[in-house]
């Protein structure tokens, strides 16, 4: 079966309107969002699916609040040094471990990037240890988040300021 080719979509100030507030909330009612943007129900609709047909829109998320699912509130940024040839097995082990966000290949001083929830040091003693022992790396580095864990996924819409060059 073929793979339909998306199409290119600009985003206007409509678009925007609708993605920050599906952003927001994914369920919100499109009624809703059209008396926001002063257009019609079936307006915002039809930008939806178009948004959707084109790939801008690929899906919606769940997002889970820790604080009150007594889950681990805080991040820890692991970066890791790893043996040439390595890197994909340690990730699939890394990815293995509770309460991994993420873990990918980076470019720079380290070779892998983790982000992993904990609560306690004793958590952060277990997860280090538990990744020394993993085949192939070679050096750590921690940074732990005193904050809790925030995203913000309306930036991805925010347009640079200032001049551009292209």
């Amino acid at each position: 079966m073929k793979k339909k080719a998306k199409v290119s979509q600009e985003i206007d100030s409509i678009d925007k309107k609708i993605l920050l507030a599906l952003l927001k909330d994914a369920r919100r009612n499109f009624s809703d969002i059209a008396k926001d943007c002063k257009v019609s129900t079936p307006t915002i609709i039809q930008r939806y699916e178009n948004m959707k047909k084109n790939g801008i829109i690929i899906g919606t998320t769940l997002l889970i609040n820790p604080e009150n699912s007594k889950k681990k509130n805080f991040m820890l940024s692991i970066d890791i040094k790893a043996q040439g040839g390595c890197e994909d097995s340690i990730i699939e082990s890394i990815k293995e471990l509770p309460d991994v966000l993420d873990c990918r290949r980076v470019i720079g001083k380290y070779d892998i990037h983790a982000a992993i929830r904990v609560n306690t040091l004793d958590e952060i003693d277990q997860i280090l240890n538990g990744i020394k022992r993993i085949k192939g790396v070679l050096s750590i580095e921690i940074t732990a988040s005193i904050d809790e864990l925030c995203f913000y996924p309306e930036n991805i819409l925010k347009l640079p300021e200032g001049p551009t060059h292209g």
